[in-house]
């Protein structure tokens, strides 16, 4: 039942294509088929195709970005936590690696809150990273292995862009334009499909029902990409972030 409920944007899309199947055949048969298939209809089709086409591309292209995130960001969590326990074990920056590591934990913490509620609190965010700049600075004052504190500076800013990316991809709404071009698109290509002349019998209907079947399934799949990080939703098109959750609670356990 679970696999089902994931993939019903394929079942939405089955329902479309029997509605325009159904509905088709209303049209015929009191012969409100009045649109003609030619070289205006066909340009038409044409450039919804070529539309829909940018928009997936696009939105691919930030999904398999966004898939990329979740591993490297617990990659630079988990090399700057070892770093500052290590600065803990130095005499003269014991207090501050240690405070160091807890507010790595804490930066944890609050990413893996974020995505749980399905939103980005860049201001929690921001004010942990600057306790960390400043236990940075704090230990590079005290002259503490400056070379890992490059590393863990280098690191920081590092995180900082996953963040923002992450951000913009999962919750920017800069391209809500084209998914409602995209909306309107395929519903005019479907009202057309119903009132177009069939001069091909059966396989001019199972053609259309086929097309309408892909495109809407297309649609639906650009908009669920459209925000990749949506954490505990049954969606189609989601970002595993198992790998921070995971890191967190073996951090609870040490």
């Amino acid at each position: 039942m679970k696999k089902i409920f994931k993939y019903r944007f394929i079942l939405f899309a089955a329902v479309i294509a029997l509605a325009v199947l159904l509905l088709k055949l209303v049209a015929d048969h009191f012969e409100l088929n009045v649109i003609a298939v030619n070289t205006l209809t066909g340009a038409f089709f044409t450039g919804v195709f070529f539309t829909i086409s940018i928009v997936f591309t696009g939105a691919m292209s930030d999904f398999k970005e966004a898939q990329k995130i979740p591993g490297e960001m617990a990659s630079l969590l988990k090399s700057m936590r070892s770093d500052a326990l290590l600065l803990s074990l130095r005499e003269n920056g014991s207090e501050q690696g240690k405070a160091l590591a807890k507010h790595v934990e804490n930066l944890l913490s609050i990413i893996t809150c974020n995505l749980r509620q399905n939103c980005w609190h860049n201001q929690q965010l921001d004010e942990e990273v600057n306790q960390i700049q400043n236990n940075i600075t704090e230990l590079w004052a005290k002259d503490v292995s400056t070379s890992i504190l490059y590393k863990m500076r280098d690191n920081l800013v590092q995180l900082e862009r996953l963040s923002n990316r992450l951000d913009y991809i999962a919750y920017s709404k800069d391209s809500a334009a084209a998914y409602v071009i995209c909306d309107i698109a395929i519903t005019a290509v479907l009202i057309i499909f119903v009132f177009t002349k069939n001069e091909w019998g059966l396989g001019g209907m199972t053609l259309f029902v086929l097309i309408s079947f892909v495109m809407t399934a297309i649609v639906r799949l650009i908009h669920d990409m459209d925000n990749p990080f949506e954490y505990g939703k049954n969606t189609n098109a989601d970002v595993d972030t198992t790998v921070l959750f995971q890191l967190g609670n073996r951090w609870k356990m040490e």
